[in-house]
C-alpha cells in the first residue's frame, strides 16, 4: 500500500503468527495504489495500520485473478490476527 506506512509492531506480530501457524505469506511494498489504511493515517487520529493483501493479476480488470490458496492464506491469517490482536502492544 504506497499511500500508507505500516506500523511495524504489526508487522512483525502478523510475520510471526504466520510463522506460529504455517500460514504461507509474502511481503509486498507497491510502488503506487492504495487502500483506506491511508485515509486513516491521514486523518492524523492516532490509529496504527497494517495493510494485508492478496496477490492478484490484472487488477481492476474484468479478468482480475487471484490463486484460491493465496485467497486461504489471507483468511486464516486474519481469523488468527482477530483471535490475538489484544496480545499487540503498540507503545513504541
Amino acid at each position: 500500500d504506497s499511500a500508507s506506512i505500516s506500523h511495524p509492531k504489526l508487522v512483525r506480530f502478523l510475520i510471526d503468527l504466520a510463522e506460529e501457524k504455517g500460514i504461507p505469506y509474502q511481503l509486498e511494498i507497491l510502488p503506487r495504489g492504495g487502500t483506506d489504511a491511508g485515509g486513516i493515517q491521514l486523518a492524523r487520529e492516532g490509529a496504527a495500520v497494517v495493510t494485508l493483501s492478496i496477490p492478484t493479476r490484472y487488477v481492476h480488470t474484468a479478468v482480475e485473478a487471484a490463486h484460491k490458496n493465496d485467497i486461504q492464506a489471507a483468511v486464516d491469517l486474519l481469523a488468527a490476527f482477530l483471535e490475538r490482536c489484544h496480545e499487540v502492544d503498540l507503545r513504541l
